[in-house]
C-alpha cells in the first residue's frame, strides 16, 4: 500500500495467511516486507494455533527463504511444513485474491493522504472478510459486515 504524504510515497506492507477451511486471516502490517516482517506474522500463526500442526502454502518470494524465517522453521521442530507452489503461478495461492479484493476495496476512487486512515481502513477491512474457498456455491469473499458503515 502507498500513502502519499508531503511529496514523499510512503508504504506500509501487509502480510498476511489465510486458513483455508475456515476463512480465517490473520495480518501484519510493517514497514516494508521482509524476511523479519514475514516471521513476525509466522510466530501469530503459531500461537493462533498453538501445538497444533501446520501446513503453510507459500509461494516463492524472496524473504520466504530468508535467514529470519529459516530460524523460525528450525525452532518449530517439524510442527510447521512449508508447501511450496510453483513458481510464477500465483493463480494457486488463494491469498492472492483476498489481496485483490483488499486492494479493490481501498484503492478504487480513493486517494489516501495519511497513512494512518489507510492502515486503520485496511485493518477495519481484514477483520471483516470471511473468505471461503470450500464451498459448494462459488469461491467468494465477502464482508461480514457494511466497510462503509464499519469505516
Amino acid at each position: 500500500m502507498r500513502v502519499p504524504a508531503a511529496g514523499t510515497d510512503e508504504r506500509r506492507a501487509v502480510l498476511g495467511a489465510l486458513d483455508y477451511a475456515s476463512g480465517r486471516l490473520i495480518w501484519h502490517v510493517a514497514e516494508r516486507k521482509g524476511g523479519a516482517a514475514f516471521a513476525a506474522l509466522l510466530a501469530e500463526l503459531a500461537q493462533a494455533w498453538p501445538g497444533e500442526p501446520l501446513v503453510l502454502v507459500m509461494d516463492n518470494v524472496s524473504y520466504h527463504r530468508s535467514p529470519a524465517v529459516r530460524a523460525w522453521w528450525a525452532e518449530q521442530e517439524g510442527r510447521a511444513i512449508p508447501f511450496w507452489l510453483p513458481v510464477y503461478a500465483p493463480q494457486l495461492n488463494l491469498i492472492e485474491r483476498v489481496w485483490r479484493f483488499l486492494k479493490a476495496k481501498l484503492a478504487c476512487h480513493r486517494f489516501w493522504a495519511d497513512g494512518a486512515g489507510l492502515e486503520q481502513a485496511a485493518g477495519t477491512l481484514l477483520d471483516r472478510i470471511e473468505a471461503q474457498f470450500h464451498a459448494p456455491i462459488p469461491p467468494s469473499i465477502r464482508l461480514l459486515s457494511n466497510f462503509c458503515e464499519t469505516a
